[in-house]
């Protein structure tokens, strides 16, 4: 018999790119209180496959939103950089539009 439970954590770590040692570690951690999530499932609803069948999805929820975390944090100093390039961008344009605009050419006589 197949213990389908394994099958939501194969497919999780295989589409997790390896990173950093912070990152990894991050995974680590995440991937470790998933398999304790999951022993917990295990010893709470022994007898009863229904709870089991509800409490294995909220173990993975929370290992995905673990990892989005992780990456979030791994992330945020680009995105903050990102950000700051942005702001400076809109600025420049801005303090450029507000300079006095060039004088309108004479208009050309025009013959028909």
């Amino acid at each position: 018999m197949i213990n389908w439970r394994f099958i939501p954590v194969v497919a999780m770590l295989s589409l997790v790119p390896s990173g950093s040692n912070a990152q990894s570690k991050a995974n680590k951690q995440c991937a470790g209180d998933f398999e304790s999530c999951l022993a917990e499932c295990d010893t709470k609803f022994a007898d009863d496959a229904g709870g089991k069948a509800k409490c294995v999805p909220q173990c993975s929820v929370r290992y995905a939103a673990c990892d989005a975390g992780a990456a979030y944090d791994q992330a945020k100093p680009w995105i903050e950089e990102q950000a700051k390039k942005s702001k400076k961008f809109f600025d420049d344009l801005m303090n450029d539009l507000k300079k006095d605009p060039p004088a309108d050419p004479a208009p050309k006589d025009k013959s028909i």
